[in-house]
């Protein structure tokens, strides 16, 4: 499962040192390649998430993540054989596609064949595995790359997917519960409207004033999404989860602090090359520093959470987070990129100990036969984050030299944090999870 899921990571970061080689080979500019194969997965990723929590719900989990595998490795034979810009670009598409029903299906299994009081550590373990990928990405495709060429990039999937298609029939029969009604037709117009309402806002805003009425028509067709899914028998989100407080707060905790950690991870690089021009490899070591400190931090915090409660958990994880923010109070006296390294580690640890009691807290508060639905909500919830804080920050730093807009944006990333830190009291307590069986 673990395995299954690190495509997705280890997909999204894997092609981006190999994009001047696949430029030189297909004859397309850095514009079109980043449009084409970054832009692309990237919106097709998060559009799907829902539909493809939903689907796993209606055909089984387990069918959602052998679907998946097999979009995935479809897309890994296409992007190895024809090299063709398009062609590549429906391969990532393909690839982003399968990791959307396969993220999904691995949440929705922990939710529902785990034991409620280990549910914590092995959300954290799934964290984890999700952000070494992520971590080890640009490095495993930098020497397939140098050793193979770009093209063994799509190839790389092949064995992880053979291997996760082996290991599949481990994990047991789909079954729905006795007592649940059988499903509706597929939601497709709500899938329709949010999937393309996200894509076409997500577009808007890399194109700055030239995307406001695409930007609209977006807002338009996700103002409508709710309304709809009222309506449908079998929604892509059922919004009656968001009546339950440990749900709300889960996601939007999960939303809040995404949006600070993608904005900071993408500010750091862009402050230390413009003002203090120091190289991009000190400061990837720099990041590495922060990405390690979550990868332990979800591991061990999610072990942790069964002792100390969600609630105080996050609680303490939001206020360590908080505590890193201090070494970027003065960006003036900011030298070198070790001057802000105990700030990325602490804040790293505060994000990793936050993150598995979390998820666990809002997805237990979803029924069993609606766990993909949750699982592809609490999904889209984390990508919406990284985007408006990415967006956030394109606003407030336009002027990449300008060391007072670079001081702004902790403003906004103290802000996340702190009602963070408030909805923890929303979550679940120690007490209260060791009581309730699901």
């Amino acid at each position: 499962m673990m395995l299954a899921a690190a495509l997705a990571p280890l997909g999204s970061t894997m092609i981006a040192v190999a994009l001047p080689a696949i430029g030189h080979d297909v004859g397309a500019s850095d514009a079109e390649l980043t449009q084409w194969l970054v832009s692309s997965y990237m919106i097709a990723a998060i559009a799907l998430q829902s539909p493809g929590g939903t689907l796993g719900d209606r055909i089984g989990h387990r069918s959602a993540m052998l679907l998946g595998l097999l979009l995935v490795g479809v897309a890994g034979v296409v992007g190895y054989s024809i090299v063709d810009l398009h062609a590549l670009a429906l391969a990532r598409v393909l690839m982003a596609a399968g990791g959307a029903a396969i993220i999904p299906a691995c949440m929705a299994m922990v939710r529902t064949r785990i034991d409620p009081k280990r549910r914590a550590r092995w959300f954290g373990y799934f964290g984890a595995g999700m952000g070494l990928a992520a971590a080890i990405g640009p490095l495993v495709g930098g020497e397939l790359t140098q050793a193979f060429g770009w093209r063994s990039l799509f190839a790389a999937v092949l064995p992880v997917v053979l291997i996760s298609l082996v290991t599949l029939p481990f994990f047991g029969r789909d079954t729905r519960p006795a007592n649940a009604p059988p499903p509706a037709r597929f939601d497709l117009v709500g899938s329709v409207l949010l999937g393309v309402g996200l894509a076409a806002v997500i577009i808007a805003l890399r194109m700055g004033e030239r995307g406001l009425w695409l930007a609209a028509g977006g807002g338009v067709m996700l103002a409508l999404f709710p309304f709809w899914e009222r309506r449908a028998a079998s929604p892509v989100v059922d919004f009656r989860l968001f009546r339950s407080p440990a749900f709300a707060a889960g996601g939007l905790i999960i939303a809040l602090q995404n949006l600070a950690m993608y904005a900071l991870l993408f500010q750091t690089p862009i402050f230390f090359k413009q003002v203090r021009h120091v190289e991009s490899r000190e400061m990837g070591h720099t990041l590495l520093a922060m990405t390690l400190a979550m990868m332990i931090a979800s591991i061990l915090g999610g072990r942790l959470s069964e002792k100390l409660g969600a609630r105080l958990q996050v609680a303490l994880g939001s206020v360590l987070a908080l505590g890193g923010l201090w070494w970027f109070r003065d960006f003036v006296s900011i030298q070198t990129p070790t001057d802000i390294l105990p700030g990325l580690v602490l804040m790293g640890t505060g994000l990793g100990l936050s993150s598995a009691p979390s998820q666990a807290a809002a997805m237990a508060a979803a029924r069993p036969e609606s766990a993909g639905m949750a699982a592809g909500a609490l999904s889209t919830m984390r990508y919406i984050g990284g985007v408006i804080g990415i967006a956030l920050l394109g606003a407030q730093i336009a002027d990449a030299k300008d060391i007072g807009a670079h001081q702004s944006t902790v403003f906004v990333y103290a802000a996340s944090l702190c009602i963070a830190l408030l909805m923890a009291a929303l979550l679940p307590r120690a007490a209260d999870t060791r009581t309730k069986s699901n």
